[in-house]
């Protein structure tokens, strides 16, 4: 396994995650779309054209429908979270998705009335979420906490203008609690439009980001507060929701799903708004090689094509195709630069990185070598470490989840 572009920074993890799976639509089928205000996702029953998708990994059968239990009506929809070291998976979590798209631009939130086997939190109950890894207009309350009896949630949405053709109606993720699973009811899952939900407060986080010309970054960290029935809510909200502006577009560039390209060398702010309230913070991106960088690229690698599966290389005709250079998970910004016209990876404000090509696994057991090109500032002497992680699915080729099932991982 060859690893021969410049990665360039102090630590580098290497960790594969399972992703989510679905479905895109056809072109003729957004052609053709009615796109319904219909506001129902599940009361007794699922809402029209609604379905629900079990994201990856998780226990697949952990949602059905209970005839016995409601808050109100007739039935309500059962989660079953597995135990720790459970056989039927790590977690339960998935998605609640329209078949065409509804308009939900008349609504101001998604409500539904939950409650639970033992006090217990929800880790991420959402909307926007439509299972394709696509989706642009995901938003998220974290840590909810639920009791034995019945308790109203609300999900502000942080700008339904956005959501005129939106298949991702809800989605939850839950897994075990000091190893417990635990039974979680939701009924009367509906977007509603409610006069408690006052004051966003947008933000997105102020940093200093590194890049070179032609690299790319993506906007994280971006919320929104709401004041819910006279208590602060924070929703976590992607990019897609917010209007960004560079203060110096011949520098650097922002799309509507907030990524920043870097176009000149210089320094530009990036301001966000969220419909017509400004948001707080900036990025400030400084786009260049740093003047402590390296002057020279790395080495041309020595090694033949044929014995060699190549990740990052400007040296072998075909790279591994890799989801994402930094994780969702990770803590580190990467840009694209290039030194002398050698393409190199430039990691900034970096504790650990993570390079996910879990859609692309590869089968290195004929490999007797990792190797990688790396120029750092900072010192690697004790007690500064740079390490690599290298984590194998096993047999059944699928991320069982940390510490579960046939995965292993070494670390050098």
């Amino acid at each position: 396994m060859k690893l021969e572009k410049t990665l360039f920074g102090l630590l580098a993890l290497l960790i594969l995650m399972a992703g989510f799976t679905g479905c895109d639509r056809t072109p003729d089928e957004e052609e053709e779309a009615e796109f319904s205000s219909e506001g129902e996702v599940f009361i007794d029953e699922f809402g029209p054209g609604v379905g629900f998708e079990a994201f990856a990994d998780s226990y697949y059968a952990a949602l059905d429908i209970d005839n016995e239990e409601s808050y109100q009506g007739t039935s309500s929809l059962v989660i079953t979270v597995p135990e720790e070291g459970s056989d039927l998976g790590w977690f339960a979590g998935g998605a609640f998705t329209h078949d065409i798209g509804r308009d939900l631009t008349e609504f101001n939130a998604l409500t539904f009335w939950a409650k639970a086997s033992r006090d217990m939190t929800i880790n991420e109950l959402g909307i926007g979420n439509d299972n394709t890894g696509t989706s642009l207009y995901v938003a998220q309350i974290t840590g909810t906490p639920i009791t034995t009896t019945w308790t109203r949630v609300v999900i502000p949405i942080p700008l339904p203008a956005r959501l005129v053709e939106e298949r991702g109606l809800f989605y939850f993720s839950e897994g075990h609690e000091d190893g417990l699973g635990c039974t979680i009811w939701l009924d009367e899952v509906q977007f509603e439009t409610l006069d408690t939900i006052l004051d966003p407060r947008p933000a997105i986080v102020t940093q200093t980001i590194n890049a070179g010309i032609g690299g790319t970054i993506e906007v994280a960290g971006s919320t929104v507060t709401f004041e819910v029935d006279g208590t602060d809510q924070l929703v976590e909200a992607d990019p897609g929701y917010f209007t960004f502006t560079s203060s110096d577009e011949a520098v650097v560039t922002v799309d509507e799903a907030g990524v920043i390209t870097a176009v000149g060398n210089g320094t530009a702010a990036i301001t966000a708004r969220l419909g017509d309230v400004d948001a707080t913070g900036v990025i400030t991106v400084e786009v260049g090689v740093p003047s402590d960088g390296p002057t020279a690229p790395a080495p041309v690698p020595t090694q033949a094509e044929e014995d060699v599966i190549s990740l990052y290389s400007n040296s072998y005709e075909d790279d591994v195709v890799i989801d994402t250079w930094s994780a969702v998970w990770d803590f580190a910004d990467v840009t694209d630069i290039q030194i002398d016209g050698n393409d190199t990876k430039l990691y900034t404000n970096l504790v650990y990185a993570g390079i996910d090509f879990s859609s692309n696994t590869v089968d290195a057991s004929a490999m007797t070598h990792f190797s990688l090109d790396i120029w750092t500032p900072d010192p690697t002497a004790a007690p500064a470490r740079f390490k690599i992680k290298l984590v194998d699915f096993g047999p059944n080729g699928v991320w069982d989840g940390q510490g579960q099932g046939d995965d292993t991982e070494h670390e050098l």
